[in-house]
Formats: C-alpha cells, sequence, structure tokens
C-alpha cells in the first residue's frame, strides 16, 4: 500500500513539474530572482571594499529570494487544482485509483521542487563568498534551510488556495492575502509588544511567518522555528486533502 501511494505521489509530481517547466512563470522567477540577488549580493561586495563597511552576507539577497517569494508561491500554485476543476481533468483525476492526498501532496511536491530547483541558482553566493573570504558556514546552513520550510509553508498555502476555487485569479488572490497576512503579522506584534496586551504580541509574532524566518538567517535553528513551518504545511496540506475530498463525494 506505502509502495503504490509513492508511485502515484511520484507520478503525479512528475506530470505537474513537467507542466511548471513548460510555462514561461518558471523561466520569469527564476531570471527575476538571479538578477534582484545578483544585484543585491553585488552592492554588498562593493560597500566593504568601498567604504570599509562590515563583510557581505547572504541575508540580504536570500530575503530578497523570500520576498519575491511571497507573489511567486501563489502564481505557481493557482493552476495546480483550480486549472483541474476548469478544464474538468478533475473528474477524470478522481476516477482514478490514487486517494485525494496522493494528489494533494504529488501537486505539492512538484512545486516544491520546482523551487528548491530555484534556490539552488543562489548557491553561487554562498561559493563566492567560501572562495575569497572566510564567512561562518553555520549561518549559511541554516538559512537556506529556512528557506526551503519557508518555500513549503507558502506553497502548501496555495495549495490549499487552488483547492477552494475553480478560477485561477481568484486562487492567487486568496493564497496572496492569505501570506500577506501572516507575513505582517509582526506589524501589530510590534504596536501591542509596549502595550499593556503583552500576550497578544506574542501570540501575533508566533503567527508571523516573517518573525521565524529571521532566526534561520541570525545561524539559530530551534525546534520552535521549524515546528511552526513544518506544522503550517502539514495543516494546509491536509485541508486541501479533506476540501478535495468533499468535493469529489458531491460529484
Amino acid at each position: 500500500m506505502l509502495a503504490g501511494a509513492l508511485i502515484n505521489t511520484t507520478t503525479i509530481a512528475r506530470r505537474e513539474l513537467g507542466a511548471m517547466f513548460a510555462r514561461p512563470i518558471a523561466t520569469i522567477f527564476a531570471v527575476v530572482v538571479m538578477v534582484i540577488t545578483g544585484i543585491v549580493f553585488a552592492a554588498q561586495l562593493s560597500f566593504p571594499l568601498a567604504e570599509g563597511g562590515p563583510p557581505p552576507t547572504l541575508a540580504a539577497p536570500l530575503g530578497w529570494f523570500a520576498s519575491l517569494f511571497i507573489f511567486a508561491a501563489p502564481a505557481l500554485t493557482m493552476r495546480l487544482l483550480a486549472e483541474e476543476h476548469q478544464t474538468g481533468t478533475i473528474e477524470m483525476l478522481l476516477t482514478l485509483p490514487v486517494r485525494d492526498l496522493e494528489v494533494i501532496l504529488g501537486k505539492f511536491l512538484a512545486a516544491l521542487a520546482f523551487y528548491v530547483l530555484v534556490t539552488s541558482l543562489t548557491f553561487v553566493y554562498p561559493l563566492i563568498l567560501l572562495r575569497f573570504g572566510n564567512p561562518d558556514v553555520g549561518p549559511i546552513v541554516t538559512a537556506y534551510l529556512g528557506l526551503i520550510l519557508w518555500g513549503a509553508a507558502l506553497l502548501s498555502i496555495g495549495v490549499l488556495a487552488s483547492t477552494v476555487t475553480d478560477n485561477q485569479i481568484t486562487a492567487f488572490a486568496l493564497a496572496t492575502g492569505a501570506i500577506l497576512l501572516l507575513y505582517l503579522a509582526f506589524l501589530p506584534a510590534e504596536l501591542y509588544a509596549g502595550s499593556v496586551n503583552p500576550l497578544a504580541a506574542t501570540i501575533l509574532r508566533e503567527l508571523s511567518l516573517q518573525s521565524h524566518l529571521n532566526s534561520f538567517f541570525l545561524g539559530l535553528l530551534t525546534a520552535r522555528d521549524v515546528v511552526y513551518y513544518v506544522a503550517l504545511t502539514a495543516l494546509n496540506l491536509f485541508a486541501a486533502a479533506r476540501l478535495l475530498e468533499s468535493r469529489r463525494w458531491r460529484q
């Protein structure tokens, strides 16, 4: 049973990954990421030499990378289930001997694999630092681990949004809104921090996507941050699978 589930999930993932690379969004995202992060990284290299500034790190270019993915994740995932419902191919997919969770995981893993491939393009930056400097390897490793967990969480939100609606634009809007809501939760947290309601500040800070990512960029690896992203990803995928199951019974 487990072997069959793995085969089904892998088959769906391969199909979706091939479809992603056949669309212009893949090339556009990769090019935009490399151009913007490359400019930021090059600026960091030039400032210390010219003005005696601090040594360059990966926090700034990878921070830009993570910010860009706030909008790229909904664009990558908006068609995963919404297009299937819109074109009617979901009916054929659901008649196959595959479970709803296998469908969701296959599509999610395809998006995650694409994200990891694009992330690997930025490996050139730590390689440059290691070649011409003596950076601390710890923050580099934790930063990339944080990026992978960050991407998985954002993609899971996009998958859930794509399961909710048949319209791709609506799925994009729902995913973007949910991501921004979680991302910007740290702003009211800062406002409540100095008030008489520290509990509200703590809750909002713990809900913030950004607050947990900062720890990874600082070289800190804590169970609290890892559990946050893993739990958020699992919750979204579980909800998407249950929603897909409910649609199956309605058909």
